[in-house]
């Protein structure tokens, strides 16, 4: 999970929705802040985890 640096302020996306945004990355050059690997943290737009939970 990455955490965008946006025009329009920060936003948490993940692995499978960024190449969604991949043109407005571009086009508005949002920068990454940091990538973190926490299972708590939800993608702004799928609103899913990058971590499985075990069961």
């Amino acid at each position: 999970m990455k955490l965008w640096v946006t025009p329009n302020g920060d936003r948490w996306l993940c692995d499978e929705c960024q190449p969604e945004f991949a043109e407005q990355i571009s086009s508005e050059k949002w920068r990454v802040a940091f990538d973190e690997l926490d299972q708590m943290l939800r993608c702004s737009n799928c609103k899913h985890c990058d971590v499985e939970i075990p069961d």
